[in-house]
């Protein structure tokens, strides 16, 4: 008997877009299932747990038997308020879903009950673009940078599966899909799936998901951000200029390519940050609250801080516009979600004996 305390845990999500051109695509994958993981915990033993969702719908008679929406909200303690940016089914018999899958994983990101110490990975398949477009429509890279950077920020690796099914699908929809994977350390596919099928391909998806490699335990050291503003309260129809300084507080920690994506929120309690949740958009889907230049803003490289230095070295600071339209009411948040890389400095010593032959 395997004593599952002993092994690495991985905690796998495949999430499936239930359009009906995927119906063969989550057949095939539900079919191949126990094979591959079979053969990926036999090469790589594991404690591994699969969560099989759908997104927005289900796939009768398959393992896709629960939609994201209902086992965030029944499994993990989100509220549907916190989903907002879900856009809502579609009210048509054979497409029950907008394909929002930038969105999806995002939410997995942040609200899945992933268990401790797990390898963390998502397994994501559609053929619509990562922003919710449909056949030929536009293509928002903000929404997969914003996927990316949940994933970096969760510690998640994603993996991709796009499954053309016609020439009505641009490039770029592919493109994003092959972005987010190697971005995040994942594995990207496009149908047909290889020699194998998808039993190849899930055994690989859990192989890509078990890190081979052992992790610092140490304090997470952190940029310190401010909000530079003229004014507290912003009026109505307004436009104002505010700047965001960012400060590396650390001696022997460079901070590489720090860059941060912004959202307006609502706060409930300012401490919890499962309280948060965006402001609600105007009549007729329009945002409240917008700002120029959009999100992701780039901080670039934050030095270590030399405190002999004459005078301080100064805060990277970067200004946007923030323009509030409409009648919005009551107290929001300026939320900064950040991605970065930390370089250490450390100095050491050691003694070691000397050891000498002699004849």
């Amino acid at each position: 008997m395997t004593d599952n305390s002993t092994m690495p845990k991985v905690d796998l999500v495949a999430i499936v877009d239930t359009r009906t051109s995927l119906r063969a695509d989550a057949e095939a994958l539900s079919e191949a299932a126990e094979t591959a993981i079979a053969a990926a915990t036999e090469a790589s033993p594991c404690d591994l747990r699969v969560t099989w969702l759908g997104l927005e719908g289900i796939w009768p008679d398959t393992r896709f038997s629960r939609t994201l929406r209902n086992y965030l909200m029944g499994n993990c303690g989100v509220s549907d308020s916190q989903l907002l940016r879900l856009k809502s089914p579609r009210n048509t018999r054979n497409d029950p879903a907008r394909g929002d899958g930038a969105e999806a994983i995002d939410y997995l990101c942040r609200y899945f009950n992933w268990r401790d110490r797990a390898n963390r990975a998502i397994f994501y398949m559609g053929d619509g673009a990562l922003g919710g477009g449909d056949r030929g429509g536009p293509v928002d890279r903000q929404l997969c940078d914003r996927a990316i950077a949940a994933a970096k920020s969760a510690g998640v690796v994603v993996h991709t599966y796009f499954g053309v099914t016609d020439s009505l699908y641009p490039e770029e929809f592919q493109a994003d899909y092959a972005r987010l994977a190697e971005q995040t350390g994942g594995l990207s596919y496009i149908a047909p799936p290889d020699d194998g099928g998808f039993s190849a391909v899930l055994a690989a998806v859990i192989r890509g998901s078990l890190s081979t490699s052992y992790s610092l335990e140490m304090t997470r050291p952190l940029p310190c951000f401010e909000l530079i503003t003229p004014q507290s309260r912003l009026g109505t129809n307004r436009t104002s200029t505010v700047a965001i300084a960012a400060t590396n507080c650390y001696t022997n920690v460079t901070f590489r390519d720090v860059t941060v994506y912004l959202s307006a929120v609502t706060v409930g309690d300012r401490y919890a940050i499962a309280d948060r949740t965006p402001v609600p958009n105007l009549p007729g889907e329009i945002p409240a609250i917008v700002w120029e230049p959009n999100t992701p803003i780039h901080f670039g490289d934050l030095p270590p801080f030399d405190p002999d230095a004459s005078p301080s070295p100064a805060a990277t600071t970067r200004e946007i516009q923030v323009e509030t339209r409409g009648h919005v009411t009551g107290e929001f948040w300026l939320n900064i979600d950040y991605t970065y890389a930390a370089e250490f400095d450390y100095e050491g010593q050691v003694n070691c004996p000397v050891r000498t032959d002699s004849n």
